[in-house]
């Protein structure tokens, strides 16, 4: 139980840390820390990779996003879902932004803002 409740109170520590100004209240449940937002270029593919924390009904999911820009698709790159009866971390493939499914649509909508800016601010 002590190191449950240690592990805790460092993460709220490390989560204080990031500056306001970082954190980009994206949704009522989803908070974008900017300052992980990334664009680079590789294997001549344009990317941009972010994270984001959604609050849940008993803990968090924080997710791990990559974007391509040149191929056009969108990935979880990986989820750690933590609550106080468990914790555990998934991954997810690419998928193509103009996918039927409207989980993957938002994402990608979600995923171009983050890019846009990022793109505002150089």
């Amino acid at each position: 139980m002590k190191k449950i409740l240690l592990a805790m109170g460092l993460a709220a520590a490390l989560a204080v840390q990031v500056s306001a100004a970082d954190l980009w209240q994206y949704s009522d449940t989803l908070s974008i820390d900017m300052s992980t937002a990334k664009v680079t270029v590789q294997n001549g593919q344009q990317i941009l990779e972010f994270e984001g924390t959604e609050k849940i009904s008993d803990g968090t999911c924080v997710y791990s996003y990559v974007y391509n820009l040149t191929e056009k698709t969108i990935q979880v790159k990986e989820m750690e879902k933590t609550t106080s009866k468990l914790h555990y971390k998934s991954t997810f493939p690419a998928e193509p932004t103009n996918s039927p499914n409207p989980v993957i649509r938002d994402r990608a909508a979600m995923a171009q803002t983050v890019y846009d800016r990022v793109m505002d601010k150089k």
